[in-house]
């Protein structure tokens, strides 16, 4: 389970641009979400350079080899009523980070598809892998890549594509039996997404979906 300091962080986040009260739910601010961390459908990222069908969440850990890593991904996907956008979240089970640096050099990861609610009958369709390469002995970089496998047809409108996107995306990564060093403080490489960390013992790392500074508060 999440923590709960975390997981309270998050589910204010997730509707940040999306459904901000006070707000009255007939307010125009709220007719019209502004969704943040979205990750399209790759037919429609494909044709703006500014939109991504994937985020990575990039990250160095201070570890040992039998540290337990867990990751996972909440987002928002859209509804009917374009108030409604029902959270998701989807997790990786946990695994030795060593036991994740062994298997990147044999070309593996731990992955995971699934699918979401999405508007409409058509599910989105999520794919999260997670790998881990040893810098140097005690020091691992961490990737946990989201991406978007939805299918949708060419030449589809923004709304169209909002209506078949994650919305919100936020990634995390946590640890058991180590720290994340801060990613402002490293050459941070991550894509679609702004890594921060999360906790006051620095075992979780958060890719939001807007800038923050390390151990943000509600």
């Amino acid at each position: 389970m999440i923590p709960e300091r975390l997981d309270q962080l998050v589910d204010s986040l997730l509707w940040e641009g999306y459904a901000l009260y006070p707000y009255t739910p007939g307010a125009t601010k709220n007719a019209t979400p502004t969704p943040f961390g979205i990750v399209y459908p790759p037919a429609y990222a494909l044709t703006l350079p500014s939109a991504f069908d994937h985020l990575l969440l990039r990250g160095v850990l201070e570890a040992p080899p039998d540290a337990v890593v867990r990751a996972e991904v909440r987002f928002l996907t859209a509804a009917g009523d374009r108030r409604c956008a029902p959270a998701q979240r989807l997790e990786l089970p946990g695994a030795m980070v060593g036991a994740l640096a062994g298997a990147a050099d044999q070309g593996l990861a731990t992955e995971k598809q699934a699918s979401a609610g999405g508007e409409g009958d058509s599910p989105v369709v999520v794919s999260l892998s997670l790998g881990a390469r040893m810098a140097q002995p005690g020091v691992y970089a961490l990737e946990l890549r989201v991406e978007n496998r939805t299918v949708v047809p060419s030449g589809l409108e923004r709304a169209g594509a909002l209506a078949r996107s994650l919305l919100s995306t936020h990634p995390i990564l946590r640890v058991n039996g180590g720290r994340f060093r801060s990613p402002l403080e490293c050459d941070d490489a991550s894509v679609n997404t702004f890594p921060v960390l999360a906790t006051e013992s620095d075992d979780a790392l958060l890719g939001a979906a807007i800038v923050l500074p390390d151990h943000p508060q509600i």
